[in-house]
């Protein structure tokens, strides 16, 4: 019997690393062992707040994950490095069979409901590998979840080159939709960020246009930027509805705002917003989620972004800790005492590929 070290949830505020049993693979599986996995604001969420899910207690938390395959029915396939995408899908419903798996009603998750990647090792089904090249870290691969959904939101915007491009939210998303708007070309890219450290640390990676919702005036400075047209679209990231109503205020007249960020409470639509998008006559789009296989491939294309160096994922991590400083890592997230990015937990004396 082999053992591994995991992080598992038992409760709100009763996160244990213990050593359990190695995951047994099925034929269709992969053995991953598990080199880098980050931290997303829903595990700081389940950990502080929610629990394990019903029914699955305790929880191998983790679903933005990479490693080495150990073990596979193909042999071939051992010693390879990949990247696990989350999701996974029944095949059978109506939104499977529409071409529509995002939208699956019978979707389980690595790291909720799923053993996930905050262990030693993790099964992982082969349909859901995505294969590292040579020159992409596990700790890039770890954020290719990020890139995949930032590249997801930022094709709801369809902005090109010689656009402006509002970003509110700075975390690896946020950081992320920057750089797939760098690389269309996109003239104005200004990045909204909640904090002038995190802005300033927006600047250090090269998005000069950079300024903290607090102590600027975000809207005046759009209209600027863009002798009083506005900017062609605006990505709401951090689910407030102050910031929503000045992305509304912001966007030019029939432009587009996408809205991703998932907020932490009610939010309400004041009749400012509600006249904003019917008198601008404002496209309001939904960005949820990514793909893997369905057309458009988000996490096939976020991977080649990652190894042209379109999309730097590397320069998103913060902070690295093992498994054992676990409290450490997850009460950084939570209690935000310091500028943090991407946090990960990163298994082994290195992280490379």
């Amino acid at each position: 019997m082999a053992w591994m070290k995991a992080l598992r949830l038992y409760g709100a505020r009763d996160l244990r690393l213990e050593e359990v049993e190695r995951p047994e693979r099925t034929k269709d599986e992969v053995l991953l062992e598990v080199k880098a996995s980050g931290i997303s604001m829903s595990d700081v969420k389940s950990v502080y707040e929610m629990g394990a899910p019903e029914g699955n207690v305790p929880q191998i938390l983790g679903h933005e994950f990479a490693g080495r395959i150990v073990e596979a029915e193909d042999v071939a396939l051992v010693g390879r490095a990949a990247a696990a995408y989350p999701m996974l899908f029944c095949g059978r419903c109506m939104a499977c069979l529409d071409g529509r798996p995002r939208d699956c009603g019978e979707m389980q998750l690595y790291g909720a409901g799923r053993a996930g990647g905050m262990a030693e090792f993790v099964a992982v089904k082969k349909q859901n590998l995505v294969f590292l090249p040579p020159d992409v870290s596990f700790r890039a691969a770890a954020l290719t979840g990020a890139a995949a959904v930032a590249l997801h939101a930022f094709r709801k915007t369809g902005v090109g080159p010689g656009s402006t491009l509002v970003v509110f939210g700075l975390g690896s998303i946020g950081l992320a939709l920057a750089s797939w708007a760098r690389e269309a070309d996109v003239r104005n890219v200004v990045l909204v960020a909640r904090t002038m450290e995190k802005a300033a640390f927006a600047r250090s990676l090269g998005f000069l246009q950079s300024v903290d919702i607090e102590g600027s005036d975000v809207y005046n400075y759009v209209m600027r930027l863009t002798g009083g047209r506005g900017a062609d679209a605006c990505i709401e990231g951090l689910g407030e509805g102050g910031a929503l109503e000045t992305a509304l205020l912001s966007v030019k007249r029939g432009g587009r705002v996408v809205v991703m960020g998932r907020p932490e409470k009610s939010l309400e639509m004041t009749g400012l917003m509600y006249d904003l998008l019917l008198q601008k006559e404002v496209e309001l789009h939904g960005a949820w989620k990514s793909s893997l296989n369905t057309r458009p491939a988000e996490w096939l294309d976020a991977m080649n972004a990652m190894r042209s160096h379109a999309v730097d994922a590397e320069a998103l991590v913060t902070h690295t800790f093992p498994f054992e400083k676990y409290e450490e890592a997850f009460a950084l997230l939570h209690d935000k005492q310091e500028m943090y990015c991407k946090v990960l937990f990163v298994n082994g004396e290195e992280a490379h590929g």
